[in-house]
């Protein structure tokens, strides 16, 4: 039976471990060490050993953002990831990440935010704005719905911690 090696890790951090069995075979990440096994020691889930982590679509590819250089490049390797969660509108109480164009002269914002979506409304004029709590920042901040680029790509609460580590906030200035 042939071998398939895998790859895993953080930005940053990375190993390499046979799938079938969990052992690691070459590692750059202090806390995992060459030999030691990925499935028993809880550093991931064995395919064979489901876990509730089996609907984090980040976790899958941290490993594969090693050595992306640019916010925009780790973005779309996010919305990659999430594809199947797009929705036109948020929720409130769920979690988003998205493109968004400010308009707003003088303020510093976050091309790529990951926020809680907290409420949405209407304007008299008939904007839609919704509020949401920016992990990048971290700040409420109040976003018009029309300045979103393409679609909203829910995350899951158990990704957040994932998407936090990962470097893909782009903060400009108007």
């Amino acid at each position: 039976m042939a071998r398939t090696i895998k790859r895993g890790g953080r930005t940053g951090r990375s190993y390499y471990y046979v799938s079938q069995t969990g052992e690691v075979t070459t590692s750059s990440d202090p806390n995992v060490k060459v030999g030691s096994n990925v499935y028993d020691d809880g550093v991931l889930k064995n395919p064979n050993r489901p876990t509730d982590d089996d609907d984090n679509r980040v976790r899958n590819i941290v490993g594969d953002l090693i050595g992306t250089e640019t916010p925009d490049d780790l973005m779309l390797e996010i919305l990659e990831a999430v594809k199947d969660s797009v929705t036109p509108i948020p929720i409130p109480g769920k979690f988003y990440t998205y493109i968004y164009i400010a308009e707003t002269p003088n303020i510093r914002y976050d091309q790529h935010p990951l926020i809680y979506c907290e409420n949405i409304s209407q304007s008299k004029n008939g904007n839609i704005y919704f509020n949401g709590t920016n992990f990048h920042f971290p700040s409420q901040r109040v976003y018009r719905i029309d300045r979103v680029v393409g679609q909203f790509y829910e995350v899951y609460p158990g990704e957040i911690a994932d998407l936090r580590e990962i470097p893909y906030a782009k903060f400009l200035d108007i």
